[in-house]
């Protein structure tokens, strides 16, 4: 399924760093989290000609615990890419007075310069109905303690992260989707999301997930700061069968 839908959207990346952000909220397998086989099928793709880098900030038992268990290591040493915890990276600090409540962000250096994939999973989410590729960034900061951007208010937290890094591919395992962010009831669905917009892939996911993108936040308000669209009559959807 990814290079099937990657062909298609017609991505070809040559000599740049490619920086894999996985969903590695916690230490459980898929689909809480990325499966290593589907970072696995990106890397395959994107390896040749570039440098592959998988980074991710772990918001609960540890990123370096994380990728031990959920395959990660395995997957590194196979194709030899390296693993980063973002929550420990370098970061130069950026301040984008146009941001809502993170005005200085310090932004992880891995991402700097990278063409960022967020491989996110389907899952709807408590707080904020859905918890797609746009809110797979706040894994993207520095420190474990993602917990903060809730009490300064998620959804502008979301965008504003996106505002420093939009990823330039958003894919969304839904083979399984998921109805809780930390675990829950799982169903088939049998899909995978690729997109250029991180917003359209997003409000084509919550629709899937059987939730109205209009109700989602923070969709609405990365599509106001001008990070993609969620309006359904500009998005063009192409069904492929595998």
């Amino acid at each position: 399924m990814v290079p099937k839908g990657l062909r298609e959207l017609g991505i070809t990346v040559r000599g740049r760093k490619v920086v894999v952000k996985p969903n590695l909220i916690m230490n459980s397998p898929y689909p809480v989290t990325t499966s290593a086989e589907t970072v696995e099928a990106l890397v395959k793709y994107f390896k040749p000609g570039n440098e592959i880098i998988i980074a991710e900030g772990s918001g609960h038992g540890g990123t370096h615990n994380v990728y031990r268990d959920q395959g990660y290591f395995e997957l590194a040493k196979r194709y030899g890419v390296k693993l980063v915890d973002l929550n420990v990276d370098r970061y130069e600090v950026l301040e984008n007075p146009g941001a809502v409540v993170l005005k200085r962000f310090e932004f992880p250096l891995t991402l700097k310069g990278a063409y960022l994939i967020s491989a996110a999973v389907l899952k709807q989410h408590s707080s904020c109905r859905v918890t797609l590729s746009l809110k797979n960034m706040l894994g993207a900061t520095i420190d474990q303690n993602k917990g903060r951007f809730h009490g300064i208010g998620l959804a502008d937290s979301i965008v504003d992260i996106n505002r420093y890094k939009r990823p330039d591919l958003a894919v969304i395992d839904g083979r399984l989707s998921l109805d809780s962010e930390l675990g829950g009831r799982s169903e088939r669905v049998g899909v995978m999301i690729f997109s250029q917009d991180p917003v359209a892939a997003d409000a084509v996911g919550a629709e899937i997930l059987g939730v109205e993108p209009s109700r989602v936040k923070h969709i609405q308000l990365a599509q106001a700061a001008g990070l993609g669209t969620c309006d359904p009559r500009a998005i063009e959807v192409v069904r492929l069968s595998c």
